[in-house]
């Protein structure tokens, strides 16, 4: 008998057969999926991530074939309460963005920019779809697919308004991986919307939301995560204000705060504040929407951590073309900032930006 990571194998055991394509991965209980690392499987999804990275090992049979595989992303009230067990915020620290790099058989592949949305009475959950493909060399004769979830190297300019510790508690709900056949890749279409945008995972401005990650919502976040294959990427983006996030999910230290009387009296509270704080914000006089002429756009690649070249041109007092030149593929991470503004709105509301379309 031989121990495999918390299960038991015997030599009578047989070796899981390998998944063929199209294949949908949705349960961490599956044969096929092999191995978790620093992953707790879920019956209804693939799993968890509870450390500072997480990993999943698939069998599928790609039959010497180019593959897609597509990956759906969830944060919800129990990603944020596992990250508050790891990282113990300090008391006032906000939930902040999430920037999460994705890789796959080792090697960084793209990137996805997730943030709940603040609703009146409860925090919106939401999803990030990546998308990449992988050449047929790339998944060897073991026909095994490994995707992991890490941190990315955030840029000094960009770090204090992100998360760190991103990758715990994100979700993996499903794996989706496709054959990639003879002359798949389609050529340079129309330019699409935000929404379809995000959902193809050519860019992630704060995920999608709704029961299948759908549906866009408001603006959320002053980031974008732009994973267009080009090298030369054209966003259009319309600029507005959102409100501060909340405080970040605090576990009682409490004794009594850990019964259950206490977590209802915690609760109240907490919903009270953010219905205070979403007034607070509708009635502040700072909250009006940023000039897009004022505003300073920077891009990272997250990759090699190099500045690109960013050219931008105000199409509306609200909306902002920018132009994204790279030399080498992988995601890059873009950000608006409002030098003017920083003194006036610092506890009540932020920039925020909404992706209406992209062009490759």
């Amino acid at each position: 008998m031989t121990a495999t990571g918390a299960r038991f194998a015997t030599e009578f055991d047989e070796p899981a057969a390998p998944r063929e394509l199209p294949a949908v991965f949705t349960s961490g209980g599956d044969p096929e999926v092999l191995v978790a690392d620093q992953l707790t499987r879920g019956a209804a999804i693939v799993g968890r991530v509870q450390g500072d990275s997480g990993a999943v090992m698939l069998k599928v049979r790609s039959g010497g074939r180019p593959i897609r595989v597509r990956v759906d992303l969830h944060v919800d009230g129990a990603t944020q309460a596992a990250w508050s067990r790891t990282v113990v915020p300090d008391r006032g620290m906000r939930e902040l963005p999430r920037l999460i790099m994705v890789r796959a058989q080792g090697v960084a592949r793209a990137a996805a920019l997730i943030c709940r949305q603040r609703g009146r009475l409860r925090m919106v959950e939401a999803h990030a779809w990546v998308e990449f493909d992988l050449g047929a060399p790339e998944m060897g004769v073991d026909d095994l697919l490994i995707i992991e979830l890490a941190d990315a190297t955030l840029p000094p300019w960009a770090a204090p308004a992100l998360s760190p510790l991103a990758a715990v508690g994100v979700r993996i709900n499903q794996v989706e991986v496709t054959a990639i056949e003879g002359g798949d890749d389609s050529p340079d279409g129309p330019p699409l919307t935000g929404a379809s945008a995000q959902l193809a995972g050519l860019v992630s401005a704060g995920g999608l939301v709704g029961a299948k990650g759908r549906t866009e919502g408001p603006a959320r976040s002053r980031f974008v995560v732009v994973n267009a294959p080009g090298p030369t990427v054209r966003c259009r983006l319309r600029t507005t204000v959102a409100s501060v996030p909340p405080a970040a999910f605090r576990h009682p230290t409490r004794p009594w705060l850990r019964r259950q009387q206490g977590q209802t009296v915690l609760k109240a509270v907490r919903v009270a504040k953010r219905g205070a704080g979403y007034a607070l914000f509708e009635a502040s006089p700072f909250t009006r929407a940023p000039q897009t002429d004022r505003l300073v756009v920077r891009a990272t690649h997250l990759l090699d951590g190099t500045d690109c070249p960013v050219r931008t041109t105000t199409v509306a007092p609200d909306v902002l073309d920018v132009l994204i030149e790279r030399a080498t593929a992988g995601p890059v991470l873009l950000g608006l900032t409002d030098p003017a503004a920083e003194t006036v709105r610092p506890r009540v509301s932020e920039i925020a930006c909404q992706v209406t379309e992209v062009e490759c």
